[in-house]
């Protein structure tokens, strides 16, 4: 019970200490498509997703399925290196109450998952 406990008050905190950091970055200058060497490269993964959902709907299997899932994930990477990000300026305990709220959640949760094992009873 312990360490649920401690697990449960893990993913809370590191939860709050995320929202904490996120409530602190700004998003600018933002456009929804990323260009590399005047190449825009998120309409070239907006026409293969496009594709392949039509592919996948008519032969639906692991490799289509696999091939999609990687071009959606290349178009949300592009969407997002579309975007610059600009942290607020900080007092110092400002940054120590986000840092140790985040790791320290991160801390106790493994440790909530690490002696989870200790607490099962044990067969006799």
């Amino acid at each position: 019970m312990k360490s649920l406990m401690s697990f449960l008050l893990g993913i809370v905190l590191t939860i709050i200490g995320a929202v904490l950091f996120l409530s602190n970055i700004k998003v600018s200058n933002f456009t929804f498509f990323y260009r590399y060497n005047g190449t825009n490269i998120t309409a070239i993964l907006l026409l293969l997703m496009c594709i392949l959902v039509v592919v996948y709907i008519v032969y639906s299997n692991f490799v289509t399925g696999l091939l999609l899932g990687v071009v959606f994930l290349g178009f949300v990477v592009s969407v997002i290196m579309s975007m610059k990000f600009y942290i607020v300026s900080m007092s110092a305990l400002e940054v120590f109450v986000i840092l140790a709220t985040f790791f320290g959640g991160i801390g106790l949760t493994l440790r909530g998952i690490v002696h989870a094992k200790d607490e099962l009873p044990s067969d006799q």
